[in-house]
């Protein structure tokens, strides 16, 4: 018979086999039992055996054993053997042995798995960190000496994270502070590479110009598109700009599948007299003439309606930028300001022309103004002939750096081009710029103020004004209430500048350098490599250094001059003054050659155009507004009537437009 039993039970069964035992050898000694006894009988000498330690008992987690009782018929009873085999002792014992290594495994296994997560976490943030100073590397912006920082700080942070996953009570505060800092970083990479990409693109040198060509008929004219116009007669301008009006009348011609009759002409003015009697049907020309043609034939835009438009695409042929190391070696830099909102493709006219000429090493500036009317002759254009310095923009930024080279005898290095949009946006991104005003005055036209969504006069107080991007605009092109007219203007526009390169020098900005960056894309043109830009903001946040800005402008006479761009009849210009162009010429040799410099020596004729102070303190300035008939269409269209200067409504039943244009305000 086989049984399984628990120790206890087996103890129990021994003890009564042995009080069994001592009773039968009790009563076959009395002789009250003769016969041989029957079934199982235990050895009384195996019973008095010392105790052999015990087995784990049935059920324990090492080992199971099995009792085996075996009982044979015979004489002589079987002794029960109560512990199993030497073999199958040493058996058991082995296999607790292996159980037991099995369990300490399983133990260390899960103690070095139980942190697992928070561990890859932290690889993570190490993998993120290494990323992000790679990317930090590759832009270049950062100083050795914040690099260094910014690694070992990364690094260190990484480790911490990392041991403290070792820690019994501290490795949830590892792993949620790994997890923020994994955050920040994947955050902290997409802001770097972004920045980086904006950079590339606002660096990334246009190769090529947009040109409208608009072709326009009187406003009561019955054609309402080009397919109407086939035996129209055209109007074109034989002189310049007629390469891509020649692609315009090709196109027209392709549309049409017939030529269309041209006459050419060598005056607007004439051009446009013969439009308003009817010998000519239509004109062709480039929009960037609009303002030009309107001031000398007024209300022409009100006259003519446009049948359509087509966008040349020219080429530009610029000569080769030099990679100079701008940290070490003087430079120059030529500002151009366009006067457009928008995408900068188009082509427009220069309003602002600016030399910014740069000493690195002696950490100076100094800023030199050109009229917008300067009267000088345009390399590659005008053939020898003079023009209006705006309209050089009309032809290309190359002919514009052209004209401001011959005017000074210089080459310049690099140009920045912006348009009103740029600046705006620049301004805005800076959080406003503080300007100090010589004076207090208003703006001559009235503005739309987007926050009231009305239109009124933008005031400036004498002393210091924080400015936002419209104000700064606005600001930098009033030249109606500018007591020095012109020039006082271009000082307003100096004083703007100062004002970006001194919020742009600042370590704080660096937090906003992608903002900044994104603000310029598409309303920025420049010729400065990404390195280069880098390399200026890196030596800034390295040395921290003051910069000495100066201004300066050259200054002439108004006179009427034929001008290349506009032939038939003579324009309001500037004849430059060759002795103002010599004192900045003058202080341009100080600079390059490393002495401190200063204003430029006055001259004779600056002296016609100083203002008394006297003047200034008046409220003329403050108080100059514009007539009902100064303003155009535009203002009229849009809701302007709706003000007054005090912002108080005229009619309270009409909705005011909230869209500007470029021409609008001024």
């Amino acid at each position: 018979m086989h049984r399984k039993s628990t120790f206890e039970d087996f103890e129990k069964l021994m003890d009564d086999a042995v009080s069994a035992s001592g009773d039968e050898r009790n009563k076959t000694i009395s002789g009250e039992n003769k016969q041989k006894p029957e079934g199982i009988q235990f050895d009384s000498e195996f019973i008095r055996q010392p105790k052999r330690p015990r087995i784990p008992a049935n059920g324990s987690e090492c080992f199971e054993e099995i009792e085996e009782i075996t009982m044979e018929n015979g004489d002589e009873p079987t002794v029960f053997k109560g512990v199993q085999s030497e073999k199958h002792k040493l058996s058991a014992e082995e296999r607790y042995r292996r159980s037991e290594e099995k369990l300490r495994k399983k133990a260390e296994k899960r103690r070095a798995n139980r942190h697992i997560g928070g561990k890859v976490l932290t690889v993570v943030q190490l993998v993120l960190s290494i990323v992000i100073l790679a990317l930090l590397f590759v832009m270049d912006v950062l100083p050795m000496k914040y690099f260094a920082a910014a690694a070992i700080i990364l690094v260190l942070l990484a480790l911490v994270c990392f041991l403290l996953q070792f820690r019994p009570k501290a490795h949830w505060f590892g792993k949620i502070l790994s997890l923020i800092l994994c955050v920040a970083l994947v955050l902290g990479n997409v802001y770097v590479a972004r920045t980086m990409g904006t950079l590339n693109n606002v660096t990334k040198v246009k190769t090529y110009q947009i040109d409208k060509i608009i072709i326009a008929v009187m406003a009561d004219d019955p054609a309402e598109s080009i397919e109407d116009m086939a035996d129209y007669r055209f109007g074109i301008m034989s002189g310049l700009d007629r390469t891509k009006v020649d692609q315009a009348v090709k196109e027209i011609n392709t549309n049409l599948g017939s030529e269309i009759d041209t006459e050419e002409y060598t005056s607007y003015n004439e051009l446009v007299a013969d439009l308003y009697s009817g010998r000519v049907d239509a004109m062709i020309y480039n929009q960037t003439l609009d303002e030009l043609i309107e001031e000398n034939n007024e209300g022409f835009l009100e006259k003519i309606k446009v049948i359509d438009d087509f966008e040349v695409k020219t080429e530009i042929f610029m000569k080769d930028v030099p990679d100079l190391p701008i940290t070490k070696e003087p430079f120059v830099v030529f500002l151009s300001g366009m006067d457009v909102y928008g995408e900068l493709e188009q082509t427009s006219r220069s309003d602002v022309n600016i030399m910014a000429c740069v000493n690195p090493t002696t950490k100076q500036v100094l800023l030199v103004s050109v009229p917008r009317d300067a009267y000088v002759e345009i390399p590659g254009i005008t053939n020898g002939a003079s023009d209006k310095l705006t309209h050089a923009g009309m032809y290309g930024i190359q002919y514009s750096i052209a004209a401001m080279e011959k005017i000074f005898d210089l080459d310049i290095d690099y140009y920045v081009r912006v348009n009103f949009t740029a600046l705006i946006n620049m301004v805005d991104a800076l959080g406003g710029i503080d300007v100090e005003s010589d004076y207090a005055f208003s703006t001559y036209y009235k503005q739309y103020d987007e926050a009231t969504d009305t239109w009124c006069y933008y005031e400036y107080k004498k002393g210091m004004n924080h400015l936002n991007g419209i104000y700064a605009l606005a600001f930098a092109r009033e030249r109606m209430n500018a007591a020095g007219g012109d020039y006082q203007r271009a000082r307003n526009q100096q004083k703007v500048i100062a004002a970006l390169l001194e919020k742009i020098k600042s370590p704080a900005v660096l937090t906003g350098y992608s903002d900044l960056l994104a603000s310029l894309e598409g309303t920025m043109d420049t010729s400065l490599s990404s390195q280069q830009i880098a390399s200026l903001v890196k030596m800034q946040l390295n040395d921290g250094a003051e910069w000495n800005i100066v201004s300066s402008s050259v200054y002439g006479y108004a006179s009427q001059e034929y001008c290349a761009s506009y032939g038939g009849s003579p324009l309001s210009v500037e004849i430059l003054d060759d002795d103002s162009i010599e004192a900045v010429k003058e202080v341009i040799d100080q600079l390059m050659d490393g002495e401190i410099i200063s204003e430029p020596r006055v001259t004779d004729i600056q002296k016609a155009y100083t203002v008394d102070e006297s003047d200034m303190e008046d409220d003329y300035y403050v108080n100059n507004h514009a007539s009902d008939y100064e303003y155009d269409d535009f203002y009229w269209e849009h809701g302007g009537y709706l003000v007054d200067a005090e912002n108080k409504r005229y009619d309270e039943t009409a909705e005011t437009e909230t869209e500007t244009d470029s021409e609008s305000i001024y």
